[in-house]
């Protein structure tokens, strides 16, 4: 059933390393043919794997695999939300004009919410221009604001040294 001319790869298919997925060529080589087999060394189907494979290099292929299926579905991932906007580019200048209204709709909705109101904050004292200001003042004022658009008024207030 396998062979070397025939044979295309072998990885294990679960977590606990019991099962085996077998890929072959067919015989006019047109389609590739899964198997499962399962983990053990007196089935006749597992010996033939392993005139062709070693078990070292079936987990090191198993891992290569898993390792390479992750990378895949990363990409995947990062293209549906930079689609979808969910995300932003670290690079200022490559950022995606339709995020606007996201943040302007995220600011003026629910602008009581202490969870925003606290990430704000966090945001606004990690720039600079307000983490080392000068104004204490306006640094307490801004750490006790009530709202979204009180924060904002206030860090934009620090930043314009008003």
């Amino acid at each position: 059933m396998f062979n070397k001319e025939n044979f295309v790869e072998a990885s294990f298919i679960d977590s606990e390393r019991k099962n085996i997925e077998v890929l072959t060529k067919s015989d006019d080589g047109k389609s590739v043919i899964p198997t499962i087999i399962p983990f053990d060394e007196t089935n006749h189907m597992f010996k033939e794997l392993m005139d062709i494979k070693t078990l070292d290099e079936l987990h090191e292929d198993t891992h290569n695999k898993k390792k390479e299926e992750a990378r895949l579905f990363e990409l995947f991932a990062m293209d549906v939300v930079k689609r979808k906007g969910l995300v932003l580019e670290k690079d200022i200048n490559k950022l995606d004009t339709k995020f606007y209204p996201t943040v302007v709709e995220s600011l003026l909705t629910d602008i009581d919410n202490i969870d925003h109101i606290f990430a704000l904050k966090l945001a606004f004292f990690e720039r600079k221009s307000i983490s080392e200001s000068e104004d204490i003042e306006g640094k307490k004022k801004l750490r006790q604001a009530k709202n979204k658009l009180e924060v904002i008024d206030l860090a934009l207030k620090i930043i314009n040294g008003k």
